[in-house]
């Protein structure tokens, strides 16, 4: 049984359950950008960190869903034609495709706004809770976090770059915002545990922009859902710079040391290496 399903079932519902006035063309948008699919690997990350403190993770599913209303603003401005100009993704036409581009902006700059908005509406938690959670999110999704990385991917398209530099654009682009949940579920759940959440966030996330790395070469749009324009845009990647064999070790060698950093926590750790290895199996 995948042990994330659970998560991602609840999350899905509370996105579906979400009132949206179909004559309101934003509204519309942003609807067709949250519940086209996905992952919801952010979000469910939040989820299992409370879980494996035996707390009622389905208390939090809304504020899960703000880590998912960030993420999915940065895929919508992503795709934009000044960015990657992709024309799918999560299986659909990308929403500056489906909608418009100036829609699409409009789209991405409500999703992040409101996102904040779940969190300090949330009763379930505590004010130091909403304005710790505001904090942590903010800082990586901002200009020292994703979006951060979302310009240095830019800036070194077409560009060779050596292995730190590889490293600290998916550092920001992709795991600051694993980073984040895992860090927000300690906060509720324990919060001496944060700094070792964020490390493993920071592994978790290389490992996974590693595999997107190894999709890219070895998949098809059809498979991933998504426009494959690595090649396209001259991105830098982990399998140009490193050989096929050598990215699909270090994946295994991240894991490894993710494992061992859990192992250091009192937590379901049964639970969490569940929960990784259903990551893990993304190119197995």
């Amino acid at each position: 049984m995948d042990v994330m399903k659970k998560y991602r079932d609840a999350i899905q519902k509370t996105i579906q359950s979400r009132g949206v006035d179909r004559n309101n063309r934003l509204d519309a948008a942003i609807d067709y950008a949250l519940v086209s699919g996905g992952k919801r690997l952010r979000p469910a990350l939040m989820l299992a960190v409370l879980d494996a403190y035996g707390l009622p993770w389905e208390r939090y599913v809304e504020v899960a869903l703000s880590v998912e209303f960030v993420h999915t603003y940065s895929l919508v401005h992503d795709d934009l034609p000044a960015m990657d100009d992709d024309a799918l993704r999560r299986g659909v036409p990308t929403t500056h495709i489906a909608y418009d581009e100036a829609t699409a902006i409009l789209a991405g700059d409500a999703l992040l706004t409101d996102a904040f908005s779940l969190i300090v509406d949330a009763s379930v938690l505590s004010d130091a809770e909403k304005v710790r959670l505001v904090q942590i999110l903010s800082l990586h999704a901002g200009s020292k976090g994703m979006v951060y990385g979302q310009m240095l991917d830019l800036l070194y398209e077409g560009k060779p770059v050596g292995q730190d530099m590889l490293e600290a654009i998916h550092l920001h682009k992709t795991a600051k915002l694993i980073e984040a949940p895992l860090m927000m579920g300690a906060v509720i759940g324990s919060p001496s545990d944060v700094s070792a959440w964020e490390k493993v966030g920071r592994l978790l996330g290389l490992a996974f922009q590693i595999q997107d790395d190894v999709l890219e070469v070895t998949s098809d749009e059809s498979t991933m859902g998504k426009s494959l324009s690595d090649e396209r845009n001259e991105k830098s990647t982990y399998v140009k710079l490193l050989g096929l064999d050598q990215a699909k070790a270090l994946i295994g060698d991240i894991f490894l040391e993710l494992q061992e950093t859990i192992g250091t926590m009192e937590i379901n750790v049964h639970m969490m290496h569940s929960v990784f290895d259903s990551v893990r199996k993304r190119i197995n």
